[in-house]
C-alpha cells in the first residue's frame, strides 16, 4: 500500500491533492499521513469528507526541532517508511524591502522548509533505499528558474536552499530507485497569498503569457506525475511551470 506523507497538509494545493487522491484511488490502495500546523474548517470538512483515502493527522510547528522529532516518531507509528513525500510545507508569502529584513524571519522559514524536512529525510531515505522505492515531490517557485522579483528575499533564499538540498539528495539516492524532484509553478491563487496586495497578483496574471495565474488543479497533475510510478527517471530536476514565463 502507498504511504503519502503531505507536509503542510491545510494549504489549499495540499488539499486539492487529497481531493484528487478521493476521486482517483479505491479504498486500500493509498493512505495519507497529513501534517498541519494551524488547521482550517476547510481542512477538516476535507478530511471528515475523505471515504476512500484513509487520513492519519499529525499536527506538528516544523520550526521547532522537537515537534520534528515528535512528527517523525508519529509517522513511524503508521509506517516504517512513507512511499511517497510530498513538501508544502512554508509559512506566510509577504513583500519586504530587504533594507527591512528581520533575520528571525529567514531563520524561522529556513527551519519549517529546509531544516525539518532534512531531518525528516534523514530518517526515512534509507529506509526507503532499503526498499529500493521513494517518490518525493518538493514546493519550489518559478523564482528559482529566474530572476526572483524584488522583496522576496527570505522566500527566494528558502527555496533556493530547498533546491540545493534536492539536488544533494538525488546525487546520493538517484541510483536506489528515489525519485526527488522540485515543482516550481508562478503565481497561484491561493490563500498563501494573503499577505500581498491584490494589484501584484492581478499584475502578475497579467504579465504571464497565458494572461492568467495558475489553477491548484494544474499543480496537483504536476505533483502526481512527479510522485506516479511513470516517473522512474526524473531525478532532481526543479520543473518549470511558469506557463513560458521564464524559458530555463
Amino acid at each position: 500500500m502507498k504511504s503519502i506523507l503531505i507536509l503542510g497538509a491545510s494549504s489549499d494545493i495540499a488539499m486539492g491533492y487529497i481531493k484528487h487522491l478521493e476521486k482517483s484511488h479505491s479504498v486500500g490502495e493509498a493512505r495519507v499521513i497529513a501534517h498541519y500546523r494551524t488547521t482550517s474548517p476547510a481542512f477538516e470538512e476535507l478530511v471528515a469528507c475523505a471515504k476512500n483515502v484513509p487520513i492519519e493527522i499529525i499536527q506538528a510547528d516544523l520550526s521547532l526541532q522537537k515537534e520534528v522529532e515528535t512528527l517523525i516518531s508519529a509517522v513511524r507509528e503508521y509506517c516504517t517508511a512513507p512511499t511517497h513525500i510530498v513538501h508544502l510545507a512554508a509559512g506566510r508569502f509577504h513583500h519586504m524591502r530587504f533594507r527591512a529584513l528581520d533575520s528571525e524571519i529567514i531563520r524561522t522559514e529556513m527551519e519549517i522548509q529546509v531544516y525539518s524536512f532534512a531531518e525528516i529525510l534523514k530518517t526515512f531515505l534509507p529506509v526507503m533505499a532499503k526498499a529500493r522505492y521513494g517518490r518525493i515531490a518538493v514546493m519550489l517557485s518559478a523564482y528559482t528558474c529566474g530572476i526572483p522579483p524584488r522583496f522576496v528575499t527570505d522566500y527566494a533564499v528558502c527555496k533556493y536552499a530547498l533546491l540545493g538540498l534536492i539536488k544533494a539528495v538525488a546525487a546520493e539516492y538517484c541510483d536506489k530507485g528515489i525519485c526527488i524532484n522540485g515543482l516550481s509553478p508562478s503565481m497561484v491563487e491561493t490563500k498563501f497569498l494573503g499577505g500581498i496586495d491584490s494589484r501584484i497578483v492581478e499584475m502578475s496574471a497579467e504579465s504571464s503569457p497565458l494572461k492568467r495565474n495558475m489553477k491548484i488543479s494544474e499543480v496537483v497533475a504536476a505533483i502526481e506525475f512527479l510522485l506516479s510510478d511513470e516517473n522512474a527517471y526524473m531525478c532532481g530536476t526543479n520543473l518549470n511551470l511558469s506557463g513560458g514565463e521564464v524559458l530555463a
